[in-house]
């Protein structure tokens, strides 16, 4: 073999064991959990891209202020800090701020007395009646509280969602509805609401086929639904569109 095809090789070997030929020092393997939360802090978007070492950018451009969660941190050659947010989806540190949790008070705060009217709430819509709209409120309430948690496929809360766990939680706890752990369960409860008929607070939407949807969401009034929506975006409130209407609800309560 000649010593320039040997060094090739040499050096797609170390490429290989996760060694750079140029002497940086290897990456850990990821954990499987975000490690931290961070947020835009650049006036300008931030372009993803697909690796931190000469990876083309992705159709993807984050505006500031919108926050993401860290599943790995690299350096680069030239000393640059990376953080991973997604698969294969890769930023520059420098254009974010990690996101604090507040600090632990003894004195109780507005949110604090704000989640305790909240259970009182909860505890009331178990005993109405289904069909009220005290359960409908209820579930409305508690949808719109999960908004910002993180999207993790099989989690089943409460810190943690993926669309239909979210769905479930919601629904046991605000309702004592059992709605199933699945998409494939969940849209055979309840009576079917047809889509160009308008939804009520509390309705199921899905997308996708008849037996099999891939989303589900919760309808939350005014136009609006709440879902865990990837690993991006977590938790979210959206507003209903034309381009991606729901192709079946489901009225449970």
């Amino acid at each position: 073999m000649k010593k320039s095809n040997m060094i090739k090789f040499s050096a797609a070997a170390l490429t290989f064991l996760g060694i750079s030929a140029t002497g940086v020092k290897p990456v850990k393997q990821p954990a499987q959990a975000a490690s931290k939360r961070i947020k835009v802090i650049s006036k300008q978007s931030v372009t993803v891209w697909t690796n931190y070492q000469k990876g083309r950018h992705v159709a993807t451009h984050l505006k500031k202020g919108s926050s993401h969660f860290v599943y790995q941190t690299a350096t680069d050659s030239m000393g640059n800090l990376w953080y991973r947010i997604g698969k294969k989806e890769w930023v520059m540190a420098k254009y974010f701020n990690q996101v604090k949790s507040a600090k632990k008070t003894k004195v109780k705060s507005k949110k604090a007395v704000k989640k305790a009217r909240s259970a009182a709430s909860l505890a009331a819509s178990w005993s109405a009646p289904m069909g009220s709209k005290a359960r409908a409120k209820a579930v409305v309430s508690l949808a719109k509280q999960q908004v910002g948690k993180a999207y993790v496929k099989g989690s089943k809360g409460p810190n943690a969602f993926d669309n239909a766990s979210l769905v479930a939680y919601v629904y046991k706890q605000a309702a004592g509805v059992n709605t199933g752990s699945s998409t494939k369960s969940q849209v055979k409860k309840g009576i079917a609401v047809d889509p160009s008929s308008g939804f009520a607070e509390g309705d199921l939407l899905f997308w996708g086929s008849k037996n099999k949807p891939y989303n589900v969401a919760i309808y939350v009034g005014d136009g609006k639904y709440v879902t865990a929506a990837g690993d991006q975006q977590g938790v979210i409130q959206a507003s209903l569109s034309t381009y991606f209407w729901p192709s079946r609800a489901r009225r449970v309560l």
